[in-house]
């Protein structure tokens, strides 16, 4: 089997723009990570409050970072008398797992728990309810946490039926001013209800054995106090729609892109990604595929 080998020139000022992650900033909040696009709930929770007036979001590029989700989920909590009782409920949800990123929540005292949802700070004797993690890990320097992926779907009717099964692991840690993530999906899916045919916004992938792909998302960024900037591999979402935006309608696979997000002041704010795209689609003259005794399913 031959190899197919890209060869890539990489632009100065993206060279520039990666400097940024070492240049020193000023004293920092807390770091940023990206919370993915696939957790719609607490996406179109955050679009519902801000349709009331209660929160501002630049609801055009996502995803948004679990720092700036915890933000946001506090600002509606100061004014919760304005939510009816579903909402209120669906706050306090997202909050157990949010409020982490908040430093003033334990950011001085020494927090760690294995599968439990309180958090004790021992300077203020105070208690706070939490999602209950796998692991969860935290000092006034690091903080890490782990926890496994299952889920599935299954549709069923007259046509006969489709299944969805995924399982995984994920984790993100934070040390100093730099944030990391990682998370690993194995997808099974029968039929599979990606395919051109069906009209859906299913995901894609590199597909293995006609039903199965993996799905490896990860990154590493730097912030400071009116930006960050970092290498990830996720899923972008770009244009502000309920049913699928014309650039990354949501069929694609997550890709390798440089991030950078500045934001100097309240009224403006500059967003900018660079990617590595690889279509798996051999385009050329001196690279072809070769059969073997499994084909082309290598």
């Amino acid at each position: 089997m031959s190899s197919m080998t890209l060869k890539m020139k990489y632009p100065s000022g993206l060279l520039f723009l990666a400097l940024l992650l070492f240049i020193p900033g000023a004293c920092i909040y807390s770091q940023e990570l990206p919370h993915s696009v696939n957790n719609t709930g607490v996406y179109e929770f955050l679009d519902e409050l801000a349709s009331m007036k209660l929160i501002e979001i630049n609801s055009a590029v996502k995803p948004f970072s679990r720092l700036y989700i915890a933000n946001k989920l506090n600002e509606a909590d100061r004014q919760r008398e304005v939510l009816n009782p579903r909402q209120q409920k669906e706050l306090d949800f997202y909050l157990t797992d949010f409020s982490k990123e908040i430093k003033e929540t334990g950011r001085n005292g020494l927090s760690m728990l294995w599968h439990n949802g309180l958090k004790t700070n021992p300077a203020r004797e105070t208690i706070t309810r939490l999602r209950r993690d796998l692991f969860y890990y935290r000092d006034s320097l690091f903080s890490l946490t782990i926890n496994p992926i299952l889920g599935g779907e299954m549709f069923s009717n007259s046509g006969g039926r489709a299944t969805y099964v995924r399982n995984g692991a994920e984790a993100w840690a934070y040390i100093g001013k730099w944030g990391f993530f990682a998370s690993l999906r194995d997808n099974h899916e029968k039929p599979l209800l990606g395919r051109p045919e069906y009209l859906t916004k299913r995901e894609g992938g590199h597909v293995k054995g006609g039903t199965d792909w993996s799905d490896m998302q990860a990154g590493i960024t730097r912030s400071w106090s009116w930006g960050y900037a970092g290498f990830v591999k996720d899923r972008l979402q770009w244009g502000t729609n309920y049913n699928g935006a014309n650039i990354f309608g949501g069929n694609n696979p997550t890709f390798f892109t440089f991030k950078l997000n500045l934001k100097p002041v309240k009224w403006f704010e500059f967003n900018y990604f660079h990617a590595w795209l690889n279509s798996m689609v051999v385009d050329s003259s001196r690279s072809y595929w070769v059969n073997n005794s499994y084909g082309q399913d290598y």
